[in-house]
């Protein structure tokens, strides 16, 4: 999926979270969106997620996720950062995704299961009341099951131990080529492994857009300090 920002400004009373952003980034980039707290990352992720309205365009595939909800929406999966505190069962969380993705409940289990989550033994527990690690694996499972267009990974691995984020990037290299995904972390080793492209924001401002390799072997401390602010 091709991304498009052209003008985008957001505004929360006086202060501007989004300032004018231009950018670019082609069908199948792997992108990494870093950044210091307050530098707009959230807001632009719920910018192209159509859950906040902005100024300017915000064109997926050409088409506006506030105007063409239905159709992007389908093409959109995402693993927020923070788990919604669902009382749903994960019995019922899963027959919910898959009747909305029109998927085999059956897929995401497996999913889960390579992630070490058997969802056969939790199936009548309230979502909410899994640890978090839990939650992230279903969720990273639901998303990955979409075979969406354009996948949006927010701090996908920050409850994971460390055999589950191996996992998490096994399953990352099974991704088409053709889906676009946008990761936004703090860890230097999910830039290395997932991304081609890095996009630096400051203070609602892209200060960098380009190859993830350059961004990396900047000599001077700025790209540190922005991934792990």
């Amino acid at each position: 999926m091709r991304i498009e920002l052209r003008g985008v400004r957001k505004r929360f009373g006086r202060a501007e979270a989004l300032r004018g952003l231009d950018l670019t980034l082609p069908a199948g980039t792997r992108a990494a969106l870093v950044g210091p707290n307050g530098s707009g990352k959230s807001t632009l992720i719920r910018s192209l997620l159509g859950l906040l309205a902005c100024e300017g365009e915000v064109l997926l595939d050409g088409r506006s996720p506030f105007v063409d909800r239905l159709e992007t929406a389908r093409r959109l999966a995402y693993v927020p950062q923070i788990a919604p505190q669902l009382s749903a069962t994960v019995g019922e969380v899963i027959r919910t995704v898959a009747l909305t993705r029109a998927l085999d409940p059956d897929r995401i289990a497996a999913l889960a299961r390579r992630l070490d989550l058997d969802v056969e033994a939790i199936r009548g527990r309230p979502f909410r009341n899994l640890s978090g690690g839990m939650k992230q694996k279903l969720l990273i499972a639901a998303a990955f099951a979409a075979d969406a267009s354009l996948l949006v990974l927010d701090e996908p691995t920050a409850s994971l131990d460390a055999r589950a984020r191996d996992r998490f990037f096994a399953l990352c290299e099974a991704i088409p080529p053709e889906t676009t995904v946008l990761l936004c972390s703090h860890r230097l080793e999910e830039l290395q492994q997932l991304a081609d492209h890095v996009i630096a924001l400051e203070d609602g401002v892209v200060t960098y857009a380009g190859p993830a390799a350059d961004f990396l072997a900047k000599p001077d401390r700025k790209a540190m300090e922005l991934i792990c602010a």
